[in-house]
């Protein structure tokens, strides 16, 4: 997105920004597209796609972290985006793992990729999905005492953009963060940034998590707490762990979780992985410096019809040189 998203909008047209933003109704998108129209429930804490069907491909990537230029990069590889960086992924879905800021120089391009991405797939009868990561609950929960969020700091002062233009809703970066769902369950797939499905039944999950994104409670232990569904880290190496959250997921009717937040889950750095006969799979590759600097990947299902059953997909990674493999569960 350039540099004149921030003119100042008429009250009509802020208006008509806010709704298009604010909006992951198909009900609403179908107007705009031949897509048919998908029931999604809790579009404030949890979006909720039941036929995954509807889509060409689905996309995953993960914690790009102000890695502007390697999410470029891959998305191109992945033809999410044409060289002049439109969206030409026809009616296909993208989902965002959470953490696009810190780290990295460039958060305020990646939030400004997200948000026309976002729009240009909608009219295309796609969508894009920015679930949230720590990162930004983090910031959002107390940005001058968020350590985590120096370069973002320095981003926004460098650029002379207040704080607010993220924190607050008067902006299309503030209401895109705080429109950002805890999860997104696509068919009988889970995304969410750490992949640590709490001990919750469905009903109470899809609760907790409207009610801590419509408050905007975003220091809530739910939300960054050590074992959140954001926070919790190296869960996946602890088989007995491991084993209690895939129970809790079958009682769910739901197959796989793909996350980020660890660059180094299952012990494996640098690329994508599907672990626990493919029912978990790792995306973040690193990006940034602090993860090793690496090129990165995108995840693709590539049959989403197969994500509505209890079946492990066809799914490719797509690397920056275009070169790509089929994910195999090791």
């Amino acid at each position: 997105m350039k540099k004149n998203i921030f003119f100042k909008l008429s009250p009509f047209l802020f208006l008509l920004s806010c709704i298009s933003l604010n909006s992951s109704s198909y009900e609403l998108n179908s107007t705009f597209n031949s897509r048919k129209p998908q029931t999604v429930s809790n579009q404030l804490g949890v979006s909720i796609i039941d036929d995954a069907s509807v889509f060409k491909n689905i996309y995953a990537l993960s914690d790009v972290h102000g890695m502007y230029q390697r999410a470029i990069a891959i998305l191109t590889a992945g033809k999410v985006i044409d060289q002049n960086q439109k969206w030409s992924a026809a009616n296909s879905l993208l989902i965002i793992d959470g953490d696009s800021i810190d780290k990295g120089p460039q958060s305020l391009e990646v939030l400004n990729l997200w948000i026309r991405l976002q729009s240009e797939a909608r009219q295309s009868g796609g969508d894009l999905i920015h679930v949230l990561g720590n990162h930004e609950a983090e910031f959002l929960a107390d940005p001058s005492g968020d350590k985590k969020a120096k370069e973002l700091m320095d981003e926004l002062a460098a650029q002379n953009v207040s704080v607010t233009d993220l924190t607050l809703t008067n902006s299309p970066r503030g209401i895109f963060l705080h429109n950002e769902p805890v999860a997104a369950k696509i068919g009988h797939w889970l995304f969410c940034h750490s992949g640590f499905y709490p001990d919750m039944s469905w009903d109470n999950f899809t609760a907790t998590a409207q009610q801590a994104i419509q408050s905007k409670n975003y220091a809530s232990s739910f939300l960054i707490g050590d074992n959140s569904i954001l926070e919790a880290k190296d869960w996946e190496k602890n088989s007995s762990i491991l084993k209690s959250v895939l129970n809790r997921l079958d009682g769910l009717g739901i197959y796989g979780v793909v996350f980020g937040h660890q660059p180094g889950a299952f012990g494996i750095k640098g690329r994508s992985a599907a672990k626990a006969n493919g029912r978990m799979i790792k995306i973040d590759n690193g990006l940034p410096p602090e993860g090793g600097l690496h090129s990165g990947s995108l995840l693709v299902f590539t049959n989403p019809a197969q994500m509505n059953t209890n079946i492990y997909p066809q799914i490719k990674i797509i690397q920056p040189d275009q070169t790509s493999y089929d994910l195999i569960p090791e």
